[in-house]
């Protein structure tokens, strides 16, 4: 069960039982097992949210593979350039 801010602002106990004072107990540990069962299901997400990498976390930088990559690409094209130096001489 999803527990809002205004479940816990609205909930109502029942006055305890007469000769009694404060509220009736089984109303008020039910309400607390959910506030738990709520708190325990936020707690859980959070942690998992804290674990994944961030959306866009990556963007802007480079893998080791990536920047190898990157420099065989100019080498190749540094090589192409003096081919087609050679070949117009």
């Amino acid at each position: 069960m999803m527990l809002t801010p205004a479940d816990v602002q609205a909930v109502r106990f029942t006055k305890a039982a007469f000769g009694k004072r404060g509220y009736d107990e089984d109303e008020v540990d039910a309400f607390l097992d959910v506030v738990a069962q709520a708190l325990t299901a936020l707690h859980d997400e959070l942690a998992a949210l804290r674990g994944a990498p961030a959306p866009d976390a990556s963007f802007g930088t480079s893998t080791a593979a990536e920047s190898a990559m990157l420099a065989e690409l100019d080498r190749i094209k540094q090589r192409l350039s003096r081919l087609e130096a050679a070949v117009r001489n």
